[in-house]
């Protein structure tokens, strides 16, 4: 059956997306604290949906957001954070634990607004690449994901207690498009034996990593939207495409 298996969007249980901006000089958490503080405070006026809680130290910083779901739960999650290359908006689209939809803003016109800001905040600093991430985990059901992946991208036989990860970068002149596929299971404790548990459903983990080739000289909006635009595109029917060996992905 794996290759009657299609990927479609109804088919995805989790899905975050995260835009990775590479920011130079450095920002540096210990000596910038007053200026990451001030920065905060105005992305959580600005999108208070997406930004709530400040979480800073002398090595870190970074923002959180609860999100609730009425009658089901809360979930509190970091939304955007510091890394070693720059800045890293993350915006949770689909909470798997609780099967719920956020309602955020498309991730170029709260992108854009927040590097305003930032470069108000740091005129020094420049951007050089900017990448949207996407991660999704697809349902497969009963269908075994480790034969799913081996079968319909490699040669391998995979046992279904073994594991796949595949990671493939299929650039174009302008763009990286890097593409990682992993076998993955959900598991739940066996209520009668609690010591134990059993594969309730096996999923394929996919993280699509769309960035820009060309790092020369520091973005206006103009080439950060086209970057977000294409990879949008990408994300939308050409990674379909490839998961489903069809088109001109393959």
């Amino acid at each position: 059956m794996a290759e009657l298996f299609i990927f479609s969007k109804n088919r995805i249980d989790e899905h975050t997306e995260k835009v990775g901006v590479d920011i130079r000089p450095v920002i540096e958490c210990k000596l910038e604290q007053t200026k990451l503080f001030d920065f905060g405070r105005k992305l959580v006026d600005k999108h208070p949906n997406l930004f709530e809680s400040l979480v800073q130290s002398p090595t870190d910083f970074h923002i959180r957001k609860k999100f609730i779901f009425p009658g089901k739960g809360e979930a509190d999650l970091a939304t955007l954070g510091i890394t070693q290359r720059g800045l890293a908006f993350i915006f949770p689209r689909k909470v798997g634990i609780f099967e719920e939809e956020t309602e955020l803003n498309a991730v170029g016109e709260v992108v854009l607004g927040c590097l305003k800001i930032f470069r108000g905040v740091f005129p020094e600093k420049k951007v050089f690449r900017v990448g949207l991430v996407n991660e999704y985990i697809f349902n497969t059901g009963l269908l075994e994901s480790t034969r799913l992946v081996s079968e319909r991208f490699t040669k391998l036989l995979v046992p279904p207690d073994g594991e796949i990860t595949i990671v493939v970068n299929r650039p174009t002149d302008d763009y990286n498009k890097r593409i990682q596929l992993e076998a993955v299971r959900r598991i739940e404790p066996i209520p009668e034996i609690p010591s134990r548990a059993q594969t309730k459903n096996y999923g394929v983990k996919v993280i699509v990593d769309f960035n820009n080739r060309d790092m020369s000289g520091d973005m206006d909006e103009g080439n950060i939207l086209a970057v977000l635009h294409e990879a949008q595109q990408y994300n939308d029917k050409d990674l379909y495409e490839f998961l489903n060996g069809s088109g001109g992905e393959n």
